[in-house]
C-alpha cells in the first residue's frame, strides 16, 4: 500500500454541529472529500494524499470556527485523537 500513488488520509475536524455540516459540505464540494465518521463537535473526513494540503489550507483560510486537530493515514489514530482531546 505505501507505493501506491493514492493513498488515503484522514482530518480530524472539530466544530459545532452546525458548522461542521457547513464545512463537510464545503470540503466535498471543493474536493470531493467525504465524511466517514462524525460525533458531536468532531468529522473525520477522508481524502488522497494529493488533496490533503489543499483541503487543510481551506479550513484554515475559508472555514470560521473550524479547526484541524489532527491529520493521519488511519482512522484509529484519528479516533484516539478525539478521546485524548476530551480529556
Amino acid at each position: 500500500m505505501k507505493s501506491s500513488p493514492y493513498r488515503k488520509r484522514y482530518i480530524l475536524l472539530e466544530g459545532e454541529r452546525n458548522q461542521l455540516d457547513r464545512a463537510v459540505r464545503e470540503i466535498y464540494r471543493e474536493f470531493k472529500a467525504k465524511e466517514k465518521f462524525r460525533s458531536e463537535k468532531y468529522s473525520i473526513v477522508l481524502g488522497d494524499q494529493f488533496s490533503k494540503d489543499y483541503i487543510t489550507s481551506y479550513v484554515r483560510r475559508k472555514l470560521e470556527n473550524i479547526s484541524i486537530i489532527t491529520v493521519s493515514g488511519t482512522i484509529k489514530k484519528c479516533k484516539s485523537s478525539m478521546k485524548y482531546q476530551d480529556k
